[in-house]
């Protein structure tokens, strides 16, 4: 979770290619995983993909 972080706040990436680097098959489940482990959203405020 450590590296999707990181990846999360500091690359121009989506949350799928995020989730298959870190090795889950399934952004969904990724994203509760990532949420359960850290809380909260993405970006505050913001939308949680590139194209809003």
């Amino acid at each position: 979770m450590r590296e999707a972080r990181r990846l999360l706040t500091s690359d121009d990436l989506t949350v799928a290619a995020i989730a298959h680097r870190v090795g889950y098959r399934d952004p969904g489940y990724f994203v509760r995983r990532f949420r359960r482990h850290h809380g909260g959203h993405r970006r505050r405020g913001g939308t949680q993909g590139h194209d809003a």
